[in-house]
């Protein structure tokens, strides 16, 4: 684990270290989740493997990825602090942005390791308060973009 010093100009943030074991690069801004969370997975568990980030696997939710992460490399996620860049979904005419509870909070999207919003603030509990929640606005229809957003994992 990383903490960053205190300090006064910059946010405090926190990383793990994580290792992928998804079978495919997990890239800057993915949600990576720890393995464990579906039955098959239970003898996998040793706190460090992880896979890209899925709605089933929430409760598994590790941070989001500040490097690209090669299959079965080691690398680092933000587990807790604002993160620069999240990975949102491709879908048709949405728009994701911090006004309201339920465009703010953000669950795992259709693309692999991405975002989307409409997570309602009620919801939570079933993912153990861990969360992902939006500070920029983003339209996402079409393309693959990349929001500013808070991250707790921990």
């Amino acid at each position: 684990m990383q903490i960053q010093r205190v300090n006064r100009t910059d946010a405090e943030k926190v990383y793990i270290v994580v290792k992928n074991v998804s079978g495919a690069t997990i890239t800057t801004g993915m949600g990576a989740c720890l393995v464990g969370a579906a039955a098959a997975e239970i003898v996998s568990t040793d706190g460090i493997s992880a896979v890209a980030v899925s709605d089933a696997k929430m409760n598994q939710f590790a941070g989001i990825a500040v490097e690209d992460i090669a299959d079965n490399g080691y690398g680092r996620v933000q587990a807790w602090g604002i993160c620069n860049s999240v990975l949102l979904s491709a879908e048709a005419d949405k728009t994701v942005a911090p006004v309201a509870a339920g465009t703010s909070f953000l669950k795992a999207g259709a693309g692999t390791g991405s975002f989307t919003s409409t997570q309602t603030a009620e919801a939570l509990s079933t993912m153990c308060y861990k969360y992902v929640q939006c500070l920029t606005t983003a339209n996402i229809s079409g393309g693959l973009p990349y929001c500013k957003a808070f991250v707790r994992a921990l």
